[in-house]
Formats: structure tokens, sequence, C-alpha cells
């Protein structure tokens, strides 16, 4: 008799949830916004929409699980703080508008999804202000989604001064379970920078930066499918594609263990141009301060004027598989190498792995990491079509095609294509299609 009330009582429970839900979703609203209306009596309906941005959200208008559309023009600074939705509530651009932002900051908020923002200071940089948009830790479960991100549309006259009194960052965010997708960012100084655990940054470009094109640094993180191309050398900043450092509980680096990230199928461009002005010698993965522990770099082209191609001091666990490592020009610095750095500490457990890997060369120091399929390459019309058209696919007569070692765990190219596609695996981040 126990176990029967039990049962029902479990239903109910579920029973309950279910209607809750739909009830949060039936009550939630749609809420419109354009700077341009008169406001007065408005009261946030298509028909009579709300002017102020700002005010709607101070006034806690805006309620869990809520959509605010907003129509085109021109809105200033947003602050969204102290607003933690029990679901997640949504801001988003109307459909061929062009919503204009100055600056974009969250504090003490959860479950905010933002989309379609155009974010730019116009070279107009407030004291002490380094960010496009920022996300403070005390935030968590926020989404920056197809926002445009510059300091100005053209750099094409602009001095060292420019860049270092003018560039802002793209995004920065501390928060937890950031989720930062399909956004176009140029002309900055840092692009995309994670300090927060659950990270997701996928799908994004960085065009025109004179600091790290991607930096990060929490645990359970993901960057998967980012483009990062033209470094600017403006300052003694020595410029990655992508960075990372470990802290520990001092705030020192390198006294840290940073856990469990993947870093998949992106691509680590120096420059298009050979005649772009201040070209920086990029360095492609710079990962210095460790303890790196249960990392997975795979499928990502990395074409730079350094010989850090990919660098891990002090990999536990470190899996580095089927990447294309360039240099893209030939001279000095160079040339591009994949180095890891060891602190297996003897046990086989914690080994890591170079695995069918394409690179000018490579450089392994310490116990308990296995190697296999990597082929050192000088030439890079050996492995692209035509890397100056960007044209990355391989060439037909590649040395590399079906020459990499049986991975049954690899089963996708750079490209997302299907691989093994040949006789074998191929060698490196792409796959011939045959």
């Amino acid at each position: 008799m126990t176990a029967h009330t039990l049962k029902i009582s479990g239903t109910l429970f579920v029973i309950l949830v279910v209607t809750l839900s739909l009830i949060s979703q039936a009550l939630a609203r749609d809420h419109f916004v354009n700077p341009s209306s008169a406001g007065g009596a408005a009261d946030g309906s298509a028909v009579s929409p709300w002017s102020d941005l700002q005010e709607v959200l101070d006034e806690n208008t805006i309620q869990a699980g809520d959509r605010v559309i907003l129509a085109g023009g021109v809105y200033g600074r947003l602050l969204i703080q102290n607003r933690e939705m029990s679901e997640m509530t949504s801001v988003v651009v109307a459909e061929g508008q062009q919503a204009i932002f100055e600056n974009v900051e969250i504090k003490g908020s959860a479950n905010w999804s933002l989309t379609g923002f155009t974010v730019t200071s116009e070279g107009l940089r407030e004291p002490g202000e380094r960010y496009h948009v920022r996300i403070d830790k005390n935030s968590r479960h926020i989404k920056i989604d197809s926002f445009t991100i510059y300091t100005v549309e053209d750099i094409s006259d602009w001095s060292t001064d420019d860049w270092n009194e003018k560039a802002l960052d793209g995004i920065f965010s501390e928060a937890e379970y950031a989720d930062i997708r399909n956004n176009k960012i140029s002309n900055v100084n840092f692009g995309i920078s994670t300090l927060g655990k659950h990270s997701i940054v996928a799908n994004n470009e960085v065009k025109n930066f004179s600091g790290d094109g991607l930096r990060g640094l929490g645990d359970h993180s993901l960057f998967e499918e980012n483009v990062v191309k033209n470094c600017y050398q403006v300052n003694s900043n020595h410029s990655d594609g992508f960075q990372s450092w470990s802290t520990g509980a001092d705030g020192r680096p390198g006294t840290g263990v940073i856990k469990d990230v993947t870093f998949r199928r992106n691509l680590i461009l120096n420059f298009e141009d050979f005649n772009q002005p201040f070209v920086c010698k990029l360095e492609g993965i710079g990962m210095f301060d460790g303890v790196y522990e249960d990392w997975t770099i795979e499928n990502n082209i990395i074409a730079v004027d350094n010989w850090h191609g990919i660098s891990v001091f002090g990999a536990r666990n470190v899996r580095i598989k089927n990447n294309t490592v360039m240099d893209i020009d030939y001279f000095p610095p160079g040339p591009a190498t994949i180095t890891i750095i060891s602190v297996s500490e003897g046990d086989p457990a914690d080994a890591s792995l170079v695995a069918n890997n394409v690179a000018n060369e490579i450089k392994i120091e310490g116990e308990g990491v296995e190697r296999f399929g990597n082929i050192e390459i000088d030439d890079l019309d050996d492995v692209f079509v035509d890397i100056d058209d960007g044209d990355l696919r391989l060439p037909e007569d590649s040395e590399v095609i079906d020459n990499g070692e049986p991975d049954p765990k690899m089963t996708v190219d750079y490209f997302g294509n299907s691989r093994p596609s040949g006789k074998g695996l191929d060698v490196g981040a792409v796959e011939m299609q045959q």
C-alpha cells in the first residue's frame, strides 16, 4: 500500500512540474522597444513600443522567460545588473534591423540570451574602458549570439598610436556557463576571453586584432569552429591565436591546473595579405604556464610566422591529433612547431598523445607521451591547394593522403567531412574526399 501511494505521488509530482512549466511558457510575453518611438503612454506592444530599453530593464518590467524585440536604432550603453532570471530570457534584434550599442555590460545576472546586437565604440574610448562586451564573474548562463563588434569599421589609415589608444577588446567573460557563438569581431585589441568554467566559444570570427585572438582559462570549456586571422604588431605584446595559462589559489600564473578543454576545428591564420601593415609574428596555440589536464586539440589549421605553432608546456593527458601546423611565409621566426612538455608523472593512465599531425617540426619532451602517424613537411603547397586564395583543401598529390595511423575516434575533419575517405586516414586537419 505504501509503495503504491509513493508511485502515485511521484506521478503527480511529474505532472505538476510539467504543468507549471507550461503555465510559465504561456505567461511569457513579447515586449517591443523602438528608440524612435514617442514613448509616453506606450505599453510595449508591437503597435506601441517602449523607447528606452535600459529603463524597461531597470524597472523590472521584463519577467523570466520573456522576449524583448528591438527595432533598429541607436541604443547607447546597456547594463543588465542583478537580474537573475529563473529561465532563459531573451533580447533579440528584429529581423532585418540593426540595433547599435556603444557598450554592453552584464553584472550579477543569470539566464540572459542576447542576439543580433551591433556593438561599437566608434573609436571613442572612455577613460579606463577596455571591453565592448563584458560579463562579470557573478553572472552565469549568459548567451551572446550573432553580435557584430568593432572599434571602427575602417582601420586602413590607423597608426600604432590609433591601435593603442582606441582599440577595445571584443568580448570578455568571467561567467560560468557563458555561451559565445556566431559573432563577428573586427578591429579590436583582444578578441574573445573566457575565464569562467563551462564556457562555449563556437563559430566566431576574430579579424584584425592586436592582442590575442582567443583566450580560455576555465575548466570544462569548448572552443570550436572559430576563425582567428590578421594580427597587428603595435606594441610589445606577444600575440597568440589562442592563449591559456593556469592560476593557483594565489592568482599567480603557472601554479594551478586547467582541466577538460576541447579546442577543435579552428583556423588560426597570421595574415591574409602579405602587404598588411604592422604584421605580427603570431603564435598559434600558446599554453606556457600549465598544468593542462585532459585537453583535446584536434583538427585545427594553424598557419603562423612563429615557432610556437602548438605549444603545451605542462601537459597531462593532452591529446593533440590531426592538426595542420605550418609556417606561413618560410622566413624567420619559425619553423612552425608542435611542442609538448609532459608532466605525466610516470602514470600511463595520464599519458599524453601526439598523433597524425602534420607540422614543420614536432618536439616532445618528457616521459609518457605516445606518438604515431605524424609527418614533418616544409612546403605549404603539399598541404593546401592555395592558402593565398583561402583554399585550404588538400592537393591531390599530397603525401599526407592515406598515411595516417587508424583512429576510430577521428570521424570528421576540419570541414566537418567524414574521415577516413580513402584507403586510410589522412594526416593533418583535412581529409581528401574521394
